[in-house]
C-alpha cells in the first residue's frame, strides 16, 4: 500500500490534507483516485490506514479509517554530526540514517571539507534534504522522521550539544576503539542522546579535534582500515544502534 506523510497540524479529527507536494505525487505520480486507501504516517511514530476521498483545491482529502501503528521513540537518540562531503554524497547518507533510525543529523562546515556549502544554495540543500527523508520513510516503513538541521560549523554544534556525551571518529586516534567506547558509553545513554562525529574526505584539522576534545568529546577509531566518509557514517550509526537494542 502506498504510503504519504501527512503533518500532524493536517489532521483534523477523522480528517486529513496531505500538503502540495504529497498531493502532487497522489495524484499525478501514482495516478490515485477517490475511493483508494493508503497509508499516511505523521512524522512523529503514528501510521494511519486512510481512504482517499477528493481533493480540495490542490491538496488530496482524506479519512483516516484507523491507527495501524503508534511507533514509541527509540531508546536512545543518535544523532550524526557529519563533515560536508563533496558530490551527493550527503543525499545517501541522510537516506540510510533515515533506514536505520538516528533521530537527527547536522552537517557540518569543517576546515577540511571538499565542499564549502554556499549561503544562497542552504534553503535549497535543506528542500532536498526534507524531501529525501520523507521519501526514505516511505521506502523503509519508519514513521519518524529524522531531523536534518541547519548546516553548522565545530563551535555551533558544541555549544548546541550542552555537554551531552559524544564520539568523534578520528583517523589518528590509536588506543581508543568505537566498540569500546560505545559499551562504556550507551548503558548511560539509554533514553538520552549520543552525538557521533564523521569528518569530511579531507579528514579533521587538528585544531577541530583540539576544539572537540577539550569540550570532552571522544575519539576513538573504527579499526585498522580507513572508511570513507559516507561508510564510516552509516557504520558508525548502525554500531551504536544495535549496541542500543534498536537494531538485530
Amino acid at each position: 500500500m502506498h504510503r504519504f506523510f501527512i503533518a500532524p497540524q493536517d489532521i483534523d479529527g477523522h480528517q486529513a490534507l496531505l500538503d502540495e507536494n504529497e498531493s502532487r505525487h497522489a495524484l499525478q505520480v501514482m495516478r490515485l483516485k477517490a475511493g483508494q486507501e493508503v497509508v499516511l504516517f505523521d512524522g512523529q511514530g503514528r501510521s494511519y490506514q486512510a481512504m482517499l476521498e477528493g481533493t480540495q483545491g490542490r491538496r488530496v482529502q482524506a479519512l483516516l479509517l484507523q491507527v495501524l501503528e503508534d511507533t514509541p521513540a527509540a531508546a536512545i537518540d543518535i544523532h550524526l554530526v557529519q563533515g560536508l562531503p563533496k558530490g551527493d554524497k550527503l543525499d545517501t547518507i541522510i537516506q540510510k540514517a533515515v533506514e536505520l533510525g538516528v533521530h537527527s543529523l547536522y552537517p557540518l562546515q569543517c576546515k577540511r571539507s571538499v565542499a564549502q556549502l554556499k549561503a544562497s544554495l542552504l534553503d535549497k540543500k535543506m528542500q532536498r534534504w526534507d524531501a529525501i527523508v520523507r521519501d526514505a520513510c516511505k521506502q523503509s516503513g519508519r514513521n519518524r522522521l529524522l531531523h536534518v538541521q541547519p548546516v553548522r560549523d565545530v563551535t555551533q554544534v558544541l555549544q548546541f550539544m550542552q555537554a551531552a556525551p559524544g564520539i568523534v571518529l578520528y583517523e589518528k586516534e590509536k588506543q581508543a576503539g568505537y566498540r569500546e567506547l560505545l559499551h562504556r558509553l550507551i548503558p548511560g545513554c539509554i533514553n538520552r542522546e549520543l552525538y557521533i562525529m564523521v569528518g569530511p574526505e579531507g579528514g579533521w584539522d587538528d585544531s577541530e579535534i583540539d576544539e572537540l576534545t577539550a569540550a570532552g568529546v571522544l575519539t576513538a577509531s573504527l579499526g585498522r582500515g580507513i572508511l570513507r566518509t559516507e561508510t564510516a557514517a552509516v557504520v558508525a550509526a548502525a554500531l551504536a544502534l544495535y549496541e542500543a537494542g534498536e537494531l538485530g
